[in-house]
């Protein structure tokens, strides 16, 4: 297997120039930022000369996609960011479309830093890399066993996948594992089973995480399914504390299984929903061991956001 690093605090023009085509706006306008090498604070003065107030918080959500700039005096501040940014006049208005309808949030389908912990680079990662898979397969069936080592950490993940391509034309899948320190990013592996084999695969210290490519043997059509199984080996040396997969479109029926090292058992356990990491937990219920030292949740009709279980060890 091939391991590369992307430096992500360095300006990349390529990724610049793939924001700016492919979006969505706030990539754009965070990379648009590297690249000009400008802080938050210059910029905030720059548009405060040309007459145009705007703090530096409303800009640092405007990049992390955490706030959205619709309001007329917001789009005049977008476009002075264009003449200071050095881009092509609306070549960001145009990533924002059409004023979304009032009367309550609308939520496409949503990166994955906003359903799981993870540091904004992950983002300009996942647009670096430009995988045509992203977003584009709905899980149908899926099967994670866990494995905890005698230490109390995750040893690995084993999972046996079936997804659809609801829109054709896909011939891979985008696999993200987030670690929580940087550097154990490099230490995960991707390791194909069934019907698949590995693609382009990258592991980032500052975003925190390893993302693959799993290439099919075949190009699905509208509406074809495909099942496959990898392992994520991920070699961790500290205790973790839970499991959570998040799904950024719909899926159909999920199994997750945590196995623990009769050596090392947790204390208690529980399964939770959520929208995403920051939301309050939904569907709490306690789990009880098995005979094998495992607990499994099954969850139907999963909507956007994250599936876990989590454990203590006293």
């Amino acid at each position: 297997m091939t391991i590369a690093s992307i430096p992500l605090a360095h300006a990349d023009p390529g990724l610049l120039d793939r924001a700016l085509r492919h979006g969505p706006f706030d990539a754009a306008l965070r990379a648009a930022i590297v690249a000009s090498g400008l802080s938050l604070d210059r910029l905030r003065t720059k548009l405060a000369e040309r007459g145009m107030p705007v703090g530096i918080t409303t800009l640092s959500y405007w990049q992390r996609g955490l706030r959205r700039p619709e309001r007329p005096e917001s789009l005049r501040a977008v476009a002075m960011l264009e003449q200071i940014l050095g881009l092509p006049d609306r070549s960001l208005i145009v990533l924002l479309g059409p004023p979304r309808p009032r009367g309550g949030p609308s939520r496409g389908v949503p990166r994955f830093t906003e359903l799981i912990k993870a540091p904004d680079a992950l983002d300009a990662l996942l647009a670096d890399l430009d995988s045509p898979a992203a977003g584009r397969l709905r899980v149908v069936s899926q099967y994670d066993k866990v494995t905890v080592n005698a230490a109390g950490a995750i040893d690995r993940i084993d999972t046996t996948s079936v997804v659809s391509a609801p829109s054709g034309d896909v011939d891979r899948a985008l696999v993200i594992y987030t670690v929580e320190t940087g550097e154990r990013a490099q230490d995960v592996t991707i390791v194909p089973g069934d019907s698949c084999r590995l693609g382009r695969t990258v592991a980032c210290p500052i975003a925190r995480a390893r993302v693959a490519e799993v290439l099919f043997d075949r190009r699905l059509g509208v509406n074809d399914t495909h099942m496959m199984s990898y392992r994520i080996q991920v070699g961790e040396d500290t205790r973790a504390h839970e499991h959570v997969t998040g799904f950024r479109l719909p899926a159909g029926h999920y199994v997750l299984r945590v196995a623990f090292d009769p050596r090392t058992l947790p204390v208690r356990m529980r399964r939770f929903t959520a929208r995403d990491s920051g939301s309050p937990e939904e569907d709490i219920a306690e789990l009880t061991l098995d005979s094998h030292h495992s607990v499994h949740l099954v969850a139907d009709d999963v909507r956007p956001g994250v599936v876990g279980i989590r454990w203590d060890w006293s």
